[in-house]
């Protein structure tokens, strides 16, 4: 209701004053506009791998490096590491099928049930009539871990027909479904915009400013590629990205200014839709901390002189600005909060990776109705210095992310990663039930196999606990897809992604409730320490339940920011290069600052954080023959994170192919080692 009624004020009140009080009494108008093409060709040879379309894996048949038909079947008897319960001391309900041994530790393969792995690898399974898991123990058919199928024979020995000793040409092999989905996207943006500015001063003390801005995006038409919702599948506002726009898949039309503005003597004051850019720098966003950003068009790079200008989210504010007598000015605002825009996936710009979902409607609504606040006063010192300090108290329009909870089903599949009916972990204990394996085991009323009567030592599958983060609906972050990641596309994307592969999977499986009793109380996969140990878990589960992607969403905390700066212009000798320069510095300090952390834990990473910006400036004629030249040379340093405010910590990920030996295919020794496989860090982040 409050950014309805704030729509209401702002394009109603607003927009109506300016465009029909002239009736009544005689207006100034000043209307412009203009529309311009905006074309970017693609030209590299590599397409954006973080959409279904340029997946470099899609036509690819990968391995599966832990499984005994692999290389040398070194790895298939690695050992890796084993679960204890805490408190049985137990290593897992399966410890004598799979080989687990509180003494000599785990196979690295003992649950990785097929050589390969593919796009569609489950899909092609499921329609090939698997018995899943339950073939292993000669059972009927449980409908539970059906294994993956893939085309020149590489497959689960879960599925009829399929042989996992073919492993030859499929391991290296050539899958036409995954080849089916790429595709090249030529043009980046083939867009057309159209803007139009209304100025009308009413009064000397009034005066009003409306920018009315369409743009459509023909990438779509250009391409064969899988190219989605360009606009408006960012619904935080109704349908709309922004509380003033009208969006649909590849046009938006918005108010990205709407407001008045009341000017007498000293006193200026601005209200209604409107964005604040505050700082020197050019580019370099140290005091520049309103608003997010819009980077559903073309990301940041637009052109140079526009800067922030067209990607700033609009969003109604009060600004008020008091000139005092020694020159000095008070500029003050509160402001409505709104979020950073990301691009939507499979569009040519996307950052969020094939194998995620990003879900953030529970947070934006744990954010609505925020305020920003802030004030900066700037000090004229002496006719050639000028200070600056600055306060702002924010919601985060970046937000940090983690893993969310996953959808009771996705892509047409019952969601077995689930807690409930369709468990996987569950179905199979209830179908073996009183059999040869586990003749102890009983059903409860409920469905659940009761595990923790059987001597076992391990609980039965949680329940849901409605209201919570982790138990409302699944208990998963997890979901199935068979178009998403296999394992070594997984380890590939997160780091790309700037994150630890091997903490990501930890989080998944010891913060999330249903993973955590599945992978750890019931199959006894051992802590995640170093590589051998993360394929064993990974691999043990895409080889036996296919292809699933991760679902995450954004929080935004709040943060106060404080700042200085200084503006200093140098008077030197009208022939010098230094006369007139224009020399300016701020830095930015944001206490306790939250950043995502490297696993999409719930536990963010905490860190003061602090930005600085050097500038200089310079309007110089080298030659009377030629027009005075712009220069200007910046410097930025952070502490923390990068210049898009991705944490330092995951600079410099390891690739899964500096574990493996590029000839046997076997570990290298640095699998073993823990840790080994952690982004090695950067201290701190320089930019010029």
């Amino acid at each position: 209701m409050k950014h309805t009624i704030a729509r209401i004020l702002m394009t109603g009140g607003v927009a109506t004053s300016v465009l029909f009080s002239g009736a009544a009494t005689a207006i100034d108008w000043n209307i412009t506009g203009f529309a311009r093409q905006e074309i970017a060709y693609h030209i590299a040879s590599n397409e954006n791998e973080y959409n279904k379309s340029g997946l470099v894996f899609n036509d690819r048949i990968t391995p599966h490096y832990t499984h005994e038909k692999w290389g040398t079947g070194a790895n298939y008897a690695a050992t890796a590491g084993v679960f204890e319960n805490a408190g049985t001391g137990a290593p897992g309900v399966f410890a004598a099928l799979f080989g687990q041994s509180r003494a000599t530790g785990q196979p690295a393969g003992g649950n990785t049930s097929s050589p390969v792995n593919c796009r569609f690898g489950h899909l092609n399974a499921i329609n090939a009539g698997s018995a899943g898991l339950s073939a292993v123990f000669g059972s009927a058919n449980i409908a539970a871990f059906r294994g993956v199928s893939c085309p020149n024979g590489g497959g689960s020995y879960f599925v009829p027909g399929v042989d996992p000793a073919i492993v030859g040409a499929a391991s290296q092999g050539y899958s036409p479904q995954g080849n089916a989905l790429n595709d090249d996207i030529n043009f980046n943006p083939f867009n057309t915009r159209l803007e139009i500015d209304v100025q009308a001063r009413f009064n000397k003390n009034w005066a009003a400013y409306v920018k009315f801005r369409g743009y459509f995006d023909g990438t779509s038409s250009l391409t064969d590629a899988q190219i989605s919702d360009h606009f408006s599948g960012n619904k935080y506002w109704g349908s709309s990205g922004q509380l003033a726009e009208w969006s649909s898949p590849n046009f938006v039309a918005d108010l990205p200014a709407a407001y008045v503005d009341y000017n007498k003597g000293p006193l200026w004051i601005r209200f209604g839709n409107q964005t604040i850019a505050w700082g020197e720098a050019y580019f370099f966003r140290v005091m520049d901390v309103a608003n997010g950003l819009d980077l559903r068009r073309h990301l940041t790079l637009g052109p140079g002189a526009e800067e922030y200008s067209d990607q700033r989210v609009a969003s109604p504010a009060i600004r008020v600005s008091y000139m005092f007598k020694n020159g000095w000015e008070l500029d003050a605002f509160a402001q409505m909060w709104s979020p950073t825009i990301l691009p939507s996936i499979n569009t040519p710009y996307n950052l969020i990776g094939a194998g995620a979902t990003l879900d953030e409607r529970d947070e934006f609504d744990d954010a609505r109705g925020a305020i920003n606040f802030g004030a900066r006063l700037t000090m004229n010192l002496t006719d050639y210095l000028t200070g600056i300090v600055m306060y702002t108290n924010r919601r985060s329009p970046d937000g940090v992310a983690r893993y969310a909870e996953a959808p009771n089903s996705n892509a047409g599949l019952e969601n077995r990663f689930c807690v409930g009916a369709f468990n996987d972990t569950n179905n199979l204990l209830v179908g073996l039930a009183g059999g040869a394996f586990f003749p102890t085991t009983t059903v409860l009323a409920n469905g659940k196999a009761d595990v923790s009567g059987a001597g076992f030592g391990v609980p039965n599958m949680p329940d849901l606990a409605p209201g919570t983060k982790m138990l409302n609906n699944c208990g998963s972050p997890l979901a199935p897809d068979p178009l998403s990641v296999n394992s070594t596309e997984y380890w590939h994307l997160v780091g790309r992604a700037r994150l630890d592969p091997m903490k990501a999977l930890r989080v998944v499986v010891d913060e999330w409730p249903a993973d955590q009793w599945a992978t750890r109380e019931i199959f006894g996969f051992g802590t995640e320490l170093n590589v051998v140990d993360a394929l064993r878990t990974i691999e043990g589960f895409h080889s036996s339940f296919g292809g699933f992607r991760a679902w995450v969403t954004r929080e935004f905390k709040r943060e106060h920011i404080i700042a200085i700066g200084a503006n200093y212009l140098i008077n030197a000798d009208p022939d010098s290069i230094f006369d007139q320069m224009l020399v300016r510095g701020e830095v930015s300090v944001t206490p306790n600052k939250k950043f995502t952390d490297l696993g999409l834990s719930f536990k963010f990473i905490e860190e003061t954080e602090v930005i600085s910006a050097f500038i200089i400036e310079k309007y110089h004629r080298f030659t009377p023959a030629f027009p005075a030249t712009y220069i200007v040379l910046q410097w930025m340093h952070r502490t923390s994170s990068d210049l898009f405010g991705r944490h330092l910590s995951g600079t410099e990920s390891s690739d899964l192919e500096d574990f493996i030996d590029p000839v046997t295919g076997d570990f290298l020794p640095a699998a073993f080692v823990q840790g080994a496989a952690a982004p090695k860090g950067s201290d701190n982040s320089d930019y010029v």
